[in-house]
């Protein structure tokens, strides 16, 4: 059943007959006739008596009539609204990103957006999880984006999987690990380290690493908050921490820094964007959507290339 059968049918039980029906549409009587064959055979009924001058509704006819009138309009209505949104000048769209967010996919997108739709003014505004999910809840923000491990959705948002990073431990080129091969737990122990103070779960899987290996974890030797200060910090060269590979995309093409060959310290989590569920979004919030989702994917792809 095709929504251009669906027409047909209306045609001809408001014109009264197929060739008066044919006259309005623009269209020959014998493709009229066929299209309203084609649906009677998909549904397996007969919707019309035909006669030389007359088309009337069969019981089954009579059925499908209010059902065809509501799908007709839900239709055109649908497509008023598009072109509407389509036609809108300007949005304002306040998008949330955690700093380990913030980077290579959040940064692509909305940047390419603006060379797109230079109309389009974009807030990105920093925060965690928690306090982004209560502004999201209060209007505040339209969408966010984030590291996020708890796989439930809170009532009346969307989560999505934009694409999993990679936990890594990460040091400058020119560090003695830079280029060692199958390095372990008591070779990481010796080594000076910055962690983050905001890595949650990563932390306790990076300290439960080292106790599997029976190495005491080492006490960092700087601790910060600030990912900006790290991946700076990091490129002095004697430091290791412990760093999503997406946060450091740019540092690895350009070969300032490197991952280091740490089987046993990497772990993946999940990059994830969140929006309210229900109502209409603006044009503005499904650009941004789209663009994080495009920007997610060439990540992915270099990714696997790299």
């Amino acid at each position: 059943m095709e929504l251009r059968q669906l027409r047909h049918f209306l045609a001809v039980i408001d014109a009264g007959s197929f060739s008066r029906a044919a006259q309005t549409l623009g269209r020959s009587q014998q493709a009229l006739s066929k299209s309203l064959q084609a649906l009677e055979e998909s549904l397996g009924v007969r919707l019309l008596d035909r006669n030389p001058r007359t088309a009337t509704l069969t019981p089954f006819g009579q059925l499908l009539l209010p059902f065809a009138r509501n799908i007709d309009l839900e239709a055109s209505s649908f497509h008023e609204q598009l072109d509407a949104m389509r036609r809108s000048e300007r949005g304002r769209v306040r998008l949330g990103a955690s700093p380990a967010s913030a980077t290579q996919i959040v940064t692509e997108a909305v940047v390419r957006l603006a060379g797109e739709r230079p109309e389009l003014q974009i807030a990105v505004l920093s925060g965690v999880y928690q306090g982004m999910l209560r502004e999201l809840q209060s209007g505040a923000l339209d969408l966010f984006v984030c590291v996020d491990n708890d796989e439930r959705v809170e009532d009346g948002l969307s989560r999505e999987v934009l694409l999993h990073d990679e936990y890594r431990v990460v040091c400058a080129t020119t560090h003695p690990l830079a280029r060692a091969r199958n390095v372990t737990a008591a070779q990481l122990a010796q080594c000076d380290w910055i962690l983050g103070r905001n890595l949650g779960e990563i932390e306790i899987a990076w300290r439960q690493a080292f106790e599997q290996a029976d190495v005491p974890a080492p006490d960092p030797s700087i601790e910060t908050t600030s990912v900006e200060f790290g991946r700076h910090a990091l490129q002095a060269g004697a430091f290791l921490s412990v760093l999503p590979s997406q946060l450091i995309a740019t540092e690895l093409d350009q070969e300032v820094l490197c991952l280091v060959d740490a089987p046993d310290f990497c772990w993946q989590r999940p990059i994830t964007l969140h929006y309210r569920r229900g109502g209409t979004l603006s044009p503005g919030v499904l650009a941004v959507i789209a663009a994080l989702h495009r920007s997610a994917d060439r990540y992915r792809r270099l990714s696997d290339r790299r």
